[in-house]
């Protein structure tokens, strides 16, 4: 892949995780819950994140093993296929435990590309 259509995902992979953490800024698990608005943006960008993560070549995703490439991929397909399965607690767990700490390993791609 060209660095910049290489670039341009990994920027939607950002901007996507960017947008989740603006939804959810400043809310606990019951209000998350409450607001089927912000569940359903929250799901469509974790659809944007897993679609553009199955576009980032093999050998990017085995130089930079820290970011779960495989479960960014995975859970694309389980929101869009699942659509009506999607458990809260684990939409929320994903956005308060596990996407914070994608930010710096990303970033990191797009300065060395």
């Amino acid at each position: 892949m060209p660095p910049r259509q290489l670039f341009f995902r990994i920027q939607d992979i950002l901007d996507a995780l960017e947008a989740i953490r603006a939804y959810t800024k400043g809310m606990e698990f019951p209000d998350f819950v409450a607001d089927r608005r912000t569940v359903d943006a929250v799901i469509g960008n974790l659809a944007v994140i897993g679609e553009a993560a199955a576009h980032i070549p093999d050998e990017v995703c085995a130089e930079y093993t820290d970011i779960p490439w495989t479960d960014m991929r995975t859970m694309r397909n389980f929101v869009v296929h699942e659509y009506f399965g999607v458990s809260d607690t684990i939409l929320w767990d994903t956005v308060t435990r596990n996407l914070p700490s994608l930010h710096e390993p990303l970033k990191r791609i797009l300065k060395s590309k």
